[in-house]
């Protein structure tokens, strides 16, 4: 969602997860983080992502503190219970004293009931690029860490972390947007994506997998969208389809169903976003997709390779 307010984004990845964190970002915000800041105008709830740890909804940008000041004593805001914190970034950071002493400044100059236990709000200040920020800050919940246990789960399933990442490529962070995941296995992807609001559903060809992923949706309580019936006969479109192509080490799949896979995503979705062992971009551009970007992400021993296509 784009609209005239300015959100500051806080970006932080283990090295591992590097390449994986601006795959996401790119199809988010169109561009990569600098010193893991990201400043736009898409609104993107910070919870929705494992990498985006903070959100400043820009209130005031200043050149000084005291210009911020100056603007709170001008136009007050009138706050119920709030807490004011300095966001620590990576570049751009002041000694302890000037972080403490621009929280208690704001803090002193918002009209309210100030308390550190569960305020309603929190006002964040901070500086970046000798720039002053004010805003409403909102943290990430974290909450996605509950789904890594599930009552079913297999070895070669994709991880929580990076199917989180491979919903909010495909759909590019819009909640209208049609996903589908045709060859879903357990529902790693729809737990994922329906816990964050986005519209996606599953299909399942396997009768005792599909019963299983409707176990994990009912443990977190989510909606059971999910179809046992063979990619190869859906008849609806998408926008887009989220591809963890099979491949031989864990099952019996043939170069030719790798292809008819790929075919039908084509078919059914006019973006395409694909997990696989190996390089496949010979499959893809023969299905007639174009790769937009790409990214890997490695699970313990093995490296998987993210085409992102259209």
């Amino acid at each position: 969602m784009n609209d005239s307010k300015k959100y500051l984004y806080v970006i932080n990845y283990p090295a591992y997860e590097e390449e994986l964190c601006m795959l996401e970002m790119r199809a988010l915000f169109g561009r990569e983080p600098e010193d893991k800041v990201l400043i736009s105008q898409m609104k993107f709830n910070p919870s929705n992502s494992i990498f985006i740890k903070k959100r400043l909804e820009i209130i005031h940008e200043k050149d000084t503190l005291q210009e911020i000041l100056d603007h709170l004593e001008k136009d007050e805001i009138h706050l119920k219970d709030f807490k004011c914190e300095y966001l620590r970034l990576q570049n751009g950071n002041i000694s302890y004293e000037e972080r403490i002493k621009s929280t208690r400044e704001v803090g002193l100059r918002i009209i309210g009931n100030s308390t550190m236990t569960e305020p309603e709000i929190i006002v964040g200040v901070t500086k970046y690029n000798d720039k002053w920020f004010l805003g409403i800050n909102e943290n990430n919940d974290c909450k996605w860490h509950l789904h890594e246990t599930k009552p079913c789960s297999y070895s070669n399933s994709l991880s929580v972390r990076t199917a989180r990442v491979l919903v909010n490529i495909a759909s590019k962070g819009d909640l209208k947007k049609k996903v589908i995941d045709p060859c879903c296995g357990v529902g790693t992807t729809l737990v994922e994506g329906l816990s964050m609001g986005y519209d996606i559903f599953g299909y399942e060809i396997n009768p005792k997998i599909v019963k299983n992923a409707k176990e994990n949706l009912k443990h977190f309580n989510l909606e059971t969208k999910i179809i046992k019936k063979d990619m190869h006969e859906i008849k609806e479109n998408y926008d887009a389809s989220i591809i963890d192509i099979p491949y031989g080490l864990f099952s019996h799949t043939t170069e030719k169903d790798q292809q008819d896979i790929i075919n039908t995503a084509r078919r059914i979705s006019k973006r395409m976003v694909m997990v696989s062992f190996e390089i496949l971009d010979e499959m893809v551009l023969n299905a007639g997709f174009e790769i937009m970007d790409r990214g890997t992400v490695t699970k313990g021993t093995f490296k998987r390779y993210i085409l992102v296509c259209q």
